[in-house]
Parts: structure tokens; sequence; C-alpha cells
């Protein structure tokens, strides 16, 4: 169901005509993300207790809903879609895996392969950013990455 929203979302934003093979949600962190965090982290910790909030459980999960904020807002998302046209690179919904919009084509021989991961995500070089792609999406990227 959520693939067939995405694929939607894509084909809403190419032009009429335009097929869509395949489709990857994925997301790149800023470097600076986890300075960001704590600094968040820090700063609501004291702004709650300057705004009166005496007990530590209270601003901490303060100092953690910031914490949220701060990576969501230091997070791009994106789709790289596989097209009849050719590769995609779109912007992605924050809250829902579905296209927004359109950012660039892709050269035709754009690199597109794996660099590293973890055991519930994969890093993925594409056209020199390295982006993070949830394992249920490994294999479209990988069919993407095979297009040949």
């Amino acid at each position: 169901m959520r693939k067939a929203y995405l694929l939607r979302s894509i084909a809403r934003l190419l032009d009429d005509g335009t097929d869509v093979v395949e489709a990857v949600y994925m997301w790149k962190r800023h470097r600076l993300m986890f300075p960001f965090g704590i600094v968040s982290f820090v700063g609501m910790v004291v702004v709650a207790e300057w705004a009166g909030w005496d007990e530590w459980a209270t601003r901490i999960v303060i100092g953690l809903a910031a914490v949220a904020v701060a990576v969501a807002a230091s997070t791009d998302y994106r789709v790289l879609a596989q097209t009849s046209d050719g590769l995609f690179l779109l912007q992605a919904s924050r809250i829902r895996q579905i296209a927004t919009r359109l950012l660039e084509m892709l050269p035709p021989d754009a690199t597109i392969r794996p660099v590293g991961g973890t055991v519930l995500a994969a890093d993925w070089e594409v056209a020199e950013s390295v982006y993070t792609v949830p394992r249920s999406s490994e294999q479209a990227i990988s069919r993407i990455a095979g297009r040949g």
C-alpha cells in the first residue's frame, strides 16, 4: 500500500506518458546533526528549568522532544525514481513516504552503489551523496543500480 502511494506521488510530478519503473525512499542526515541535537537537548532542559518545571523527568522529556525536532529538521528526505525517461531525484515528505517535488534528473551514468549500513538500513551512494535506505527498499535500489 505504501509503495503504491509513493509511485502515484512520483507519477503526479512527472510528464504525462512517463512510466515509473521503480522507486526508493531514502534520507540523508546533516553532518552536524548530533551536535545540533545535543545543543537542543541542553538548551530546552535549561529553558524548562527556567520556566519552572522542577521535576527532572519533565525536563528530560522536553529535552528529548527538542532532540526529535532537531533530528527531523536536519534530515533531508529524498526519493530516487527510475522511470521510462531516466533517473530522477525528488524531494520527499518528512511525515509520509511520498514525493513532493522534482529536484533533478540524474545523468545516465550516475553512480549508485552500496557503501555500508547496519542491520536496519543500508547506505548507498547516489550521485556523489550517501543516503540511508531502509532494508525493506534494498531490493528496489539494487534493481535501480543494475539498470544497465
